[in-house]
């Protein structure tokens, strides 16, 4: 992969500045990785939630909900979701209550299964997720080997000559641009789901989960 060089500034002055804030995400991400089944799906329920909404709602929302996930029936989960001005509840609410099935094994499954088919099985088989999905959710559980491909990274790779469109299609367009993600983040000898948090922070000024 060809480095941009206005890039690669940028890369090279965001790992100076906030490596050590970025690393400490990782940490807590490991650290959610080692949860028990409830946490991981409160996890699982806060990626579905960020799909086509910002990771401040999706946060914001997981906050105020929290066991609601596993407790609430879909009437209440939709209007909980309402009331924290959620704007796609009836939806989420019906893609949370289906995503239940998995709950109580997800330990189970995440540490069986290899990770790109872990991916594909979560992608194939609970509602919500895609690929950026999926990849968000095992990121933020100490899974780190997938790109997240949201709108922000999507227009940086865009910006900086990496990808023709940003256009999210169909699995192979996924993967297509994943696979230029991820030559970037091994130019820098950097998994790609850390690198996301770098470029995520290049992109916005931000360093959320």
């Amino acid at each position: 992969m060809i480095k941009n060089d206005e890039l690669s500034i940028k890369i090279m002055e965001s790992k100076l500045l906030y490596s050590k804030k970025i690393n400490e995400r990782v940490i807590d991400f490991i650290n959610m990785g080692k949860s028990r089944n409830d946490s991981l799906f409160m996890e699982l329920c806060f990626c579905i939630l960020t799909a086509n909404t910002s990771a401040e709602m999706g946060i914001r929302t997981q906050r105020m909900i929290m066991d609601g996930f596993i407790e609430y029936s879909m009437e209440q989960l939709s209007e909980e979701l309402k009331k924290a001005k959620y704007r796609f509840y009836n939806k989420r609410a019906g893609y949370i209550i289906n995503a239940r099935f998995i709950r109580k094994n997800i330990k189970k499954l995440i540490s069986s299964m290899e990770h790109f088919t872990l991916r594909e099985y979560l992608v194939n088989n609970v509602k919500g997720l895609g690929y950026k999905e999926a990849s968000h959710f095992l990121r933020n559980i100490g899974i780190f080997d997938f790109a997240i491909l949201d709108k922000h990274i999507l227009q940086l790779l865009f910006d900086y000559g990496y990808t023709k469109d940003m256009k999210l299609n169909s699995r192979a367009d996924y993967l297509e641009k994943e696979k230029i993600f991820n030559s970037i983040a091994s130019d820098y000898n950097i998994q790609p789901g850390i690198m996301d948090l770098y470029l995520w922070q290049i992109a916005t000024g931000k360093i959320l989960k």
